[in-house]
C-alpha cells in the first residue's frame, strides 16, 4: 500500500506539467467569461425577452471572439513566459502566481461590471480613466460598505497562491527543451496571440463597434462584449466607435437650419458655424438657480406620473406651480456628460474627452462665463467632495466665483453613516448661509447626491417604506432629498431672494435604466419662478443641451453663445440627441432611434408619423456637426480673434 501511494505521489516531468497547465489555464479564463455572460443574461433578463433564441445564442457565440481577444492579449504573453524551459522552479512560481492574481482581479473586475450593467445597461469602460480624481470615495467604499468582499477578494488570492505553490513544490522537475518541436510550438502560439487579437483575419485588431457590426440590437451587442474588453480598448484609447461619413458640409447646413431660431442672427456663419445671438430690447436679471438632481425618474414623482409613491410632496406642488417638461430628456446615463450638456450645451459624444478631462478646452460657449460677465456672483455646489471628477476645478474654469464641495458643508444631522456621495440638505444648507444679505443678481448651480446607490442610511424620520429592497432604500433617500428642496425655499422665502429668482431643478439621468429608449432617457425638468415662468406642462421635446440656450431667453440676453439645443420656449420643432457610450441616438415627438454611426440599431415609435429617415438625417449631421467643430476647437470664436 506505502509503494503504491509513492508511485502515485511521484513527481510529475517540469515540461508535461508546463504544457499542461497551459491549456487549463486558457480553459480556466474562457469559462469565466462566460460564466460571467450567463450570469449578465439571468440578471437582465428583461432586456432580452423580446429577442429570438437564436440571436441570443448567437451573441454568446460571438462572444467567444471577445473572450479570445481579452485572452489572447492579456493572459497568452505571461503563459508563454511560463512554458519557456528556464531550469528555476521560481520561475515558474512567479509566473503562475501572476496568472492566478489575474485570474482572480479579472472575476473581481467582470462582478463589477455586472454590477455596473445592472444600473447603466452597458459595461464598464471610459469611467474607468475618470477614476483617478475619485480615489478617496474608492477607497472609503474597499474599507467601509466592501470591507467583507475586499477580505474575501484577499484571502480568495492568499489560498489560491498558497494552494498552487504547494502543488507546484510536489510536482516540479527540471524541464528539458525540445529543439525544434518546442520552438514550432512557441511560433504557434505567437500566431495564436496575434490571430486572437485581431479576432481572425482581419485589417485590424478585434474592436468595440464589431459587436455592433454583427448584431441589429444594442442588447445582443452587449451582450457579446465583456468588461475587460471594453475597459482595455477605451483605456489603450482605441476608436472604439464608428466613422460618421456624413459629408461635413451638408451635416453644417442641416445642424444649422434645425438650431438657429427664427429670432437669432449668426454672426460668423462660415467659421463658427453654431454661434448666434438674439434681439431682445432689454434684458432682465433674476437670480437663476439651477439643481441638478442625482438620478431622480418620473415615474416615482406622483405629480409628473401620477403615481401614488407619496415621497416628492414638495415637488409635486412645484410642478403646479412652475413649467413642467413631460418629454424632456438626459444626453447621457452619466453624471458628467449631463452637467456639461447643462453648463455648456456641448454633447461629450463617444470617444471625446468629458468635462474636466479636455472638452473645456474645447472653447465652449460657458453659461456661467455669460452670467458673471453681466455683473452676476457665480456658486458652484456639489455633495460630493470637491475634486470628485475635477469637478470644483473644472467649474472655476468655467466662470464660477466659487466652488464647494462636501468638506466645505457642515453635517445638519445626526447621520448613522456619511455617505459617500454626501446629503443634499447639507448642499443647501450652505448655499443659504452663502446668500444671506445678497444683494446682487447671482447664479447659483447645486449638485446632489443622495439620490445615488448606495442610497441613504438610516436616517430618523424618512424611513418611509421598510429598508428591505433597493427601490424602498431610493424613495427613501427621494423622501428625504425632497424634503431639503422644502427647506431650501423655505429659506430662501425668509432671505428675501425667492420672488426674483428662476429656478431650474433636472436630473442628470434616470435610476435602474432599464425599458426602451424613452424609459432610459426620460428624466424630470421644472422651471419654476413665479414672476417670471407661467404654470403650465410643456409635452414638446427638450433635452439637457438646451438649458443654457432657455436661461439665455428666460434673461433676454443678446450675447453671442454656441450650443448644440436651442430654447425650449422657442416653439419650434425639438428634439433630444443622447449618446450611451459606444453608440448615439435621438428622440423627437414621434419616435426614437439608436444608432452605432455606421449603422442603426434600434427604432422605436411613438405613433406612425415617425419618420426613421429624416430622423437619422438630422442625428447624423448633428453628431458630425459637433464633433467637427469641436475637434478643429470651432465651436465658438475665441477672445483673441474678436480683437
Amino acid at each position: 500500500m506505502k509503494r503504491f501511494i509513492k508511485i502515485k505521489s511521484s513527481k510529475t516531468p517540469s515540461y508535461e506539467l508546463r504544457f499542461i497547465l497551459a491549456p487549463l489555464i486558457i480553459l480556466a479564463f474562457f469559462l469565466l467569461f462566460s460564466f460571467e455572460r450567463f450570469i449578465l443574461f439571468y440578471l437582465n433578463k428583461d432586456l432580452f425577452a423580446d429577442i429570438a433564441l437564436r440571436q441570443i445564442f448567437g451573441a454568446f457565440l460571438n462572444g467567444l471572439r471577445f473572450d479570445a481577444a481579452s485572452i489572447a492579449i492579456l493572459v497568452l504573453p505571461p503563459i508563454f513566459m511560463m512554458i519557456l524551459p528556464l531550469k528555476k522552479l521560481r520561475w515558474l512560481k512567479f509566473w503562475t502566481t501572476f496568472l492566478t492574481f489575474e485570474f482572480i482581479l479579472f472575476g473581481a473586475l467582470l462582478t463589477a461590471d455586472l454590477i455596473y450593467f445592472g444600473y447603466v445597461k452597458r459595461h464598464m469602460g471610459e469611467e474607468l480613466l475618470n477614476m483617478n480624481n475619485d480615489m478617496s470615495f474608492i477607497m472609503g467604499y474597499i474599507f467601509g460598505p466592501g470591507l467583507p468582499a475586499s477580505i474575501l477578494l484577499i484571502a480568495s488570492l492568499s489560498a489560491a497562491i498558497w494552494l498552487k505553490n504547494k502543488f507546484l513544490n510536489a510536482s516540479f522537475r527540471e524541464p528539458r527543451f525540445k529543439g525544434l518541436k518546442e520552438i514550432f510550438l512557441y511560433i504557434i502560439f505567437i500566431v495564436l496571440i496575434v490571430l486572437g487579437a485581431y479576432g481572425g483575419y482581419k485589417k485590424h485588431p478585434l474592436n468595440i463597434p464589431d459587436a455592433y457590426n454583427a448584431t441589429e440590437s444594442n442588447n445582443i451587442a452587449n451582450l457579446s462584449l465583456n468588461g475587460i474588453f471594453t475597459s482595455y480598448n477605451i483605456i489603450r484609447k482605441s476608436q472604439y466607435v464608428a466613422e460618421n461619413e456624413t459629408d461635413i458640409n451638408a451635416a453644417i447646413e442641416t445642424a444649422v437650419n434645425y438650431l438657429i431660431e427664427k429670432d437669432e442672427n449668426a454672426p460668423k456663419p462660415y467659421q463658427y458655424p453654431l454661434m448666434r445671438r438674439k434681439n431682445f430690447k432689454s434684458p432682465i436679471a433674476p437670480n437663476v438657480v439651477i439643481i441638478v438632481l442625482e438620478s431622480w425618474v418620473p415615474q416615482y414623482i406622483d405629480g409628473a406620473s401620477g403615481s401614488n409613491y407619496g415621497v416628492t410632496p414638495v415637488f409635486d406642488d412645484l410642478i403646479k406651480r412652475g413649467a413642467y417638461f413631460d418629454n424632456f430628456y438626459a444626453f447621457e446615463l452619466r453624471s458628467l456628460p449631463g452637467i456639461s450638456a447643462i453648463l455648456t450645451s456641448a454633447p461629450a459624444l463617444p470617444h471625446m474627452p468629458k468635462l474636466g478631462y479636455g472638452l473645456e478646452k474645447s472653447g465652449l460657449t460657458s453659461l456661467a462665463d455669460i452670467l458673471k460677465s453681466k455683473g452676476y456672483r457665480t456658486i458652484f455646489a456639489q455633495t460630493s467632495q470637491c475634486k470628485s471628477f475635477n469637478l470644483c476645478r473644472t467649474a472655476l474654469e468655467l466662470g464660477f466665483d466659487e466652488a464647494y464641495g462636501m468638506e466645505d458643508m457642515p453635517k445638519q444631522f445626526n447621520y448613522v453613516k456619511q455617505e459617500g456621495y454626501g446629503y443634499d440638505y447639507d448642499m443647501y444648507a450652505l448655499l443659504n448661509k452663502k446668500l444671506e444679505g445678497q444683494e446682487e443678481p447671482f447664479f447659483v448651480f447645486g449638485f446632489t447626491g443622495i439620490t445615488h446607490i448606495p442610497y441613504l442610511g438610516n436616517l430618523e424620520g424618512f424611513n418611509k417604506y421598510p429598508n428591505t429592497t433597493e427601490e424602498n432604500k431610493y424613495l427613501n433617500s427621494l423622501y428625504y432629498a425632497d424634503y431639503s428642496i422644502g427647506r431650501f425655499l423655505d429659506e430662501a422665502k425668509k432671505q428675501g431672494w425667492f420672488n426674483g429668482t428662476v429656478f431650474i431643478f433636472v436630473a442628470d439621468h434616470t435610476f435602474n435604466r432599464k425599458g426602451n429608449i424613452k424609459e432610459k432617457y426620460n428624466i424630470p425638468m421644472l422651471v419654476y419662478g413665479p414672476w417670471y415662468i407661467e404654470p403650465k406642462r410643456v409635452k414638446e421635446t427638450g433635452s439637457q443641451l438646451d438649458i443654457l440656450p432657455t436661461v439665455l431667453d428666460i434673461l433676454r440676453l443678446n450675447d453671442n453663445y454656441a450650443a448644440a439645443g436651442k430654447s425650449l420656449f422657442a416653439q419650434e420643432p425639438s428634439a433630444a440627441l443622447f449618446a450611451d457610450g459606444y453608440t448615439i441616438g435621438i428622440i423627437t415627438d414621434d419616435g426614437a432611434m439608436r444608432h452605432t454611426r455606421a449603422k442603426t440599431l434600434e427604432v422605436e415609435k411613438f405613433n406612425d408619423n415617425f419618420d426613421a429617415a429624416s430622423a437619422q438625417k438630422l442625428l447624423l449631421s448633428l453628431d458630425k456637426t459637433f464633433y467637427t467643430l469641436l475637434q478643429e476647437n470651432r465651436w465658438q470664436e475665441p477672445e483673441r480673434d474678436k480683437q
